[in-house]
């Protein structure tokens, strides 16, 4: 197909609202109609003066649409995409792509079968700092990877979790937060093999964890660590130094990406590059330069990206497959800190299949 590409909206929620803006300002998508069963969702619809649906089914099959955009809890982005792959439409799955690996694989295998490219949410890879950050590493500019640091930590206001999944199995800020972070690391520095976590609901009280820690292990040797908290007053949280979150205040100073290579080392957002100057050693003092970066709306320019896989003009940035084994790490995380113990993370085959070591 050439033109156009027009989009359905399925889910009006916090981050489902944020796409149908964004949906205005990129270029070669039309926002055509919106399915959520709620009030508030009905009043978005007409508010953008888009059709509203109550059933997603009922938008797929009876609104003209190319593409869908599944913002539906994580249980739901399963059976939502299949359906839309069924349909010959593109889904843009929010992260992470399903609530379960089994799930995830329902969507790799619906894809396979009709043919249909699957895009998956996690729109940082677009973001100016990440690209910039990407270029460098694979240029070769760290070196050999060793160590990475990560943190995402942040408070969450109480009306938030007056949406019940958010605090229950499948939510809580690993599978809702710390994954874009894991997704990030992953492009930037490979893939994760094994893990080791520990979590805590001491703050919020919650069957998931409001606070995890977690030692990471990459196919190259590298060791990371990761930290992740909805409970904190802390500004250490991509999302909000960066400046390239959806519903954020002006950003505060600071990094939260912190990757150390044996040539030199790399901190983001602020893409500062620390690098020895002389002999490469601790005896030498360091200079510091910052990467240049190409500024645009990591949302903006996922929307147009969708536009072009639709189209079949371009390959997606993270598949489905790709954002399995995203969220593979992150439910080792989650199973590693249930159990305390060291958990190999689940690796995905070429035919979709995968093996659990753990």
């Amino acid at each position: 197909m050439t033109g156009i590409v027009r989009i359905g909206l399925l889910g009006a929620g916090l981050i489902g609202k944020e796409h149908a803006n964004y949906c205005m300002s990129a270029e070669g998508v039309e926002l055509t109609a919106i399915a959520d069963p709620s009030p508030a969702g009905q009043e978005v619809a007409r508010e953008l003066d888009v059709p509203h649906f109550v059933s997603y089914i009922d938008l797929m099959d009876e609104a003209p649409v190319d593409a869908v955009i599944v913002a539906l809890p994580n249980i739901m982005h399963a059976d939502a995409a299949v359906a839309a792959l069924e349909r010959g439409l593109t889904p843009l799955v929010e992260k992470p792509i399903a609530d379960s690996l089994e799930a995830a694989e329902r969507i790799i295998a619906a894809s396979d079968k009709h043919n249909v490219p699957v895009l998956v949410g996690h729109q940082r890879r677009y973001a100016p700092d990440i690209v910039a950050a990407k270029r460098f590493i694979e240029d070769g500019g760290l070196g050999h990877v060793v160590s990475v640091g990560l943190l995402s930590t942040w408070r969450k206001d109480e009306k938030y979790f007056d949406v019940t999944w958010r605090s229950r199995k499948g939510g809580g800020p690993v599978l809702i937060n710390l994954i874009h972070d894991l997704d990030v690391i992953r492009y930037l520095a490979g893939d994760i093999d094994s893990v080791m976590a520990l979590g805590s609901s001491k703050v919020r009280g919650f069957p998931v964890p409001d606070t995890a820690g977690a030692v990471l292990e990459f196919a190259s040797g590298a060791i990371g660590t990761a930290m992740a908290t909805d409970a904190a007053a802390s500004p250490w949280c991509w999302d909000l130094t960066s400046g390239y979150g959806a519903y954020f205040p002006s950003p505060p100073p600071g990094d939260v990406y912190f990757i150390s290579g044996t040539e030199a080392s790399i901190a983001l957002p602020s893409l500062t590059v620390y690098r020895h100057r002389g002999a490469n050693n601790w005896k030498s003092p360091f200079e510091t330069s910052v990467l240049k970066r190409t500024e645009t709306n990591p949302y903006v320019a996922q929307l147009e990206h969708l536009a072009a896989v639709t189209r079949r003009q371009a390959e997606p940035l993270i598949s489905a497959r790709d954002a399995f084994n995203t969220l593979a790490v992150a439910m080792a995380i989650d199973e590693s800190m249930a159990s305390r113990k060291y958990l190999q993370v689940p690796q995905l085959h070429d035919k979709g299949e995968y093996t659990d070591d753990c």
